[in-house]
């Protein structure tokens, strides 16, 4: 196919895309990314261990789990899968109504799977997410706070219970470490993921290029619309470089 061909029929491609897609669903879509960037730190696998007491061996368990990009339906947010939480087995984040406010949709475990995610709502404060629970339940987490410490390798995430109004307990504290050095902070130290901007840790391939991406729900996307995602990329660039000549 002769260049100019090509890339007319790039442009129709891409132009089928965004009247698919719509005008608002594409400008949620791009909201909800800037409103979870802040996050992108999640991004990754983690493991460990959680601690009724610190200090305490008592009751302590392991787990594992990782957050990734999840894009439906002209949405995005952030999911985790934990694996042998104490409390739930997903955890969703995603963007409040209002600018910097952030809302968690917490799952319990399979026998609690016909109730309906628990819902908490929060921003972030000296760099830690605390959210706290629309209604609180008995001797469930009502508000949780998500911490990074040692440049973004350390997640500690605090359980608490409310036992008056405004006033909590600790139920429990879990600290993980990233899996892998792969999973850093951000791009700084390695390629950039062309959706999110974040440490691009997986190769993904169009028309013989390697791309990056830095989650399964990055990857997803990518392979659903490549060129969509390649063409927001690139305004992305050219918006930062432009930003950096002023």
């Amino acid at each position: 196919m002769f260049p100019a061909i090509a890339h007319i029929a790039s442009l129709a491609s891409l132009l089928v895309t965004v009247l698919a897609a719509g005008p608002e669903e594409g400008n949620l879509l791009a909201r909800d990314k800037r409103a979870l960037a802040p996050l992108q730190t999640y991004v990754g696998g983690w493991r460990g261990v959680g601690l009724l007491k610190r200090g305490s061996n008592a009751g302590a368990w392991t787990e594992s789990f990782e957050w990734a990009w999840r894009f439906q339906k002209g949405r995005a947010e952030l999911v985790a899968q934990l694996h042998d939480d104490k409390y739930y087995e997903q955890l969703r984040l995603q963007p409040g109504e209002k600018p910097g406010q952030f809302v968690l949709l917490a799952s319990g475990h399979v026998d609690e799977q016909a109730a309906p995610p628990q819902q908490f709502t929060g921003a972030l404060k000296d760099d830690a997410l605390i959210v706290a629970a629309l209604k609180p339940a008995p001797g469930r987490p009502a508000r949780i706070s998500v911490r990074l410490v040692a440049g973004g390798d350390r997640m500690l995430v605090l359980y608490e219970q409310q036992i008056a109004e405004g006033v909590y307990s600790r139920l429990a504290e879990i600290g993980s470490t990233r899996k892998g050095s792969s999973f850093a902070k951000n791009a700084a130290s390695g390629p950039q993921c062309v959706v999110t901007g974040g440490l691009g840790t997986i190769a993904v391939t169009h028309d013989g290029q390697t791309y990056y991406v830095c989650c399964t729900g990055c990857r997803d996307l990518f392979l659903e619309d490549p060129q969509g995602v390649l063409a927001e990329y690139r305004e992305r660039k050219a918006a930062e470089r432009a930003h950096e000549k002023k």
